[in-house]
């Protein structure tokens, strides 16, 4: 399948502090009352609500919440939703959707032609979607983003009012879990045109068609929705309000758990064993479950520095890094890295993990990595003393987590190759986004959450003209690698040609260095039921949430 992948569901910083947390809710009731909810996201900030320009979690959080596509991910299982209904042809390749009764929260009826103009548009080159190709397997999607075929002649097409087809240009497995990622939801062509480049800014001018419907939104501070009244399936929704704040400090967020003014939080840092501590004593309620998230380093390959032309240098830096200590000591968090697929990814019915080792482990404690990187200066030309050059790293914010960060790293490569890293700034995670995507960076951290259940997810991310690679890599054989996957559907032939990608981006090139997987860690009051945590998508999922008692 293709598509690209909106970049990284970034780091969501685990803010270390020293306060201890007595107990989860305190006796009080908080400021709330009703069946109104208070979350804190797990991200810096929402950038945008345009769906087809979203990138990171936190964003495709408030659109999930909003919005609702063909169908919606249910404890990450693909059902009906926006389509009520669909069949699939002998050969896989097309796909009937026929829509339900459902209107936007101004009243217009949801149509198919919402729909054909919202995936048209991701492919519109106009649009500089980042998650162009995750719809490259319909038929004349990537002709039309290249300007070789007309939009009419892409296979996403309104039939009538109610019936959306799809034609694919070659069988997709898991197109089905595509069609439930927020990405793919609608958007009313009146609406958008209205607003042109500021669509996705202001949510006074916005219609919805979700659960809920946006009501305001503090840029880097609040979001807020009520219930959506016009919501074909409202009867489910027992929440009429929640606000979704962006808390830094995690001293903040937790003594705000505790007084009950924030009903749910992510459960990292130092207070993570004292919230299972307390919801063992029945104070709160905590999840933690693996997710299908990777973070790694990534090289700005395109020349900004020289010495990141070199693969010998990258496969230094990546094997200079003592990941065991930054994912326990550092992030406190997660699980250590030796590749890119993290735990629990299915390859068909089989989790890629368990069939495919990591591939980085075959090098580690094999190769010497000042040794690796003094032949990488050689081969450039360049003075072999790894102390004479220098190289910088970007972090994705300026939170004391950031700076502990930067300097961990700092610290590996200078004690195990003897290099120097200077530490840039970024006074945000947007601001360390807009850097990424420009190119404006050598070495950062990354990250990817898959879009669906499928190695493919995390695979495509590094072709040559994928608006996530933002490194620039980019290997003919890697592009083959994907072209080879296409279109296959034995999980057995699947696997061994994802396994020959990873290798060539890891170990071989060493296009990025691995550094750990993701966890979620939840903790909600005893009195919010029914939460779900997406694997693939935004942080919660509140359909189906309630407050008992009310």
């Amino acid at each position: 399948m293709k598509r690209k992948r909106i970049l990284v569901s970034l780091l969501a910083a685990a803010v270390i502090t020293t306060t201890v947390l007595t107990g989860c809710g305190g006796s009080k009731e908080g400021g709330k009352s009703g069946k109104e909810v208070v979350l804190n996201l797990d991200a810096p900030a929402i950038r945008t609500l345009d769906s087809a320009k979203a990138t990171d979690s936190a964003s495709f959080n408030a659109l999930n919440a909003s919005f609702e596509g063909l169908l919606r991910s249910n404890n990450d299982e693909p059902e009906a939703a926006g389509a009520e209904k669909w069949e699939v042809s002998k050969d896989q390749k097309t796909y009937t959707f026929h829509l339900r009764d459902q209107e936007w929260s101004d009243g217009k009826k949801v149509t198919a032609k919402d729909y054909e103009y919202a995936w048209r548009r991701i492919l519109d080159p106009k649009t500089k979607s980042q998650y162009a190709s995750f719809l490259f397997g319909i038929k004349n999607a990537e002709k039309f983003y290249k300007g070789k075929a007309k939009a009419e002649e892409v296979g996403i097409k309104a039939v009538d009012d109610k019936t959306f087809k799809v034609e694919l240009e070659y069988p997709i497995p898991y197109f089905l879990q595509m069609a439930s990622f927020t990405l793919l939801v609608p958007s009313r062509q009146d609406i958008v045109e209205a607003q042109g480049d500021k669509y996705g800014t202001d949510v006074t001018k916005m219609v919805f068609n979700g659960p809920f419907a946006l009501k305001e939104w503090q840029k880097g501070a609040k979001l807020s929705t009520v219930k959506n009244d016009k919501y074909y399936d409202k009867d489910k929704v027992k929440i009429d309000k929640v606000n979704f704040l962006v808390i830094k400090e995690l001293q903040t967020k937790y003594q705000m758990f505790k007084n009950k003014e924030l009903d749910g939080i992510p459960g990292t840092g130092e207070y993570a064993q004292q919230l299972k501590k307390d919801a063992e004593a029945g104070k709160c309620d905590y999840t933690e479950e693996v997710a299908p998230s990777g973070f790694y380093m990534m090289y700005n390959m395109s020349g900004k520095n020289k010495l990141l032309t070199n693969a010998k240098i990258r496969l230094a830096l990546s094997l200079a890094i003592n990941r065991e200590d930054y994912v326990n000591k550092v992030y406190k968090r997660g699980f250590v890295a030796y590749g890119l697929m993290p735990t629990k990814l299915l390859c068909g019915d089989k989790e890629y993990r368990q069939m495919v080792q990591e591939p980085l482990k075959e090098l580690m404690g094999k190769k010497d990595p000042k040794a690796l990187f003094i032949e990488g200066l050689k081969e450039l030309g360049l003075d072999p003393d790894p102390s004479k050059h220098t190289l910088r790293y970007l972090p994705q914010g300026s939170d004391a987590f950031e700076k502990q960060s930067a300097e961990f790293f700092q610290n590996n490569w200078r004690q195990n190759i003897g290099v120097n890293f200077k530490i840039d700034t970024a006074a945000n995670f947007a601001d360390y986004l807009n850097k990424s995507a420009s190119g404006d960076f050598e070495v950062a951290m990354s990250g990817w959450n898959g879009d669906f259940n499928d190695p493919y997810t995390f695979i495509e991310q590094f072709q040559k003209d994928n608006g996530n690679n933002y490194g620039k890599y980019n290997n003919p054989k890697y592009e083959e690698y994907i072209k080879q996957s296409i279109g296959v559907t034995d999980t057995a032939k699947r696997t061994e040609i994802f396994k020959k990608a990873e290798t060539l981006l890891i170990n071989e090139d060493a296009g990025i260095a691995p550094v750990f997987y993701k966890d979620k860690r939840a903790v909600t009051q005893k009195y919010l039921k029914g939460v779900q945590y997406p694997s693939f998508g935004g942080q919660y999922e509140l359909k189906w949430a309630y407050v008992e008692g009310k």
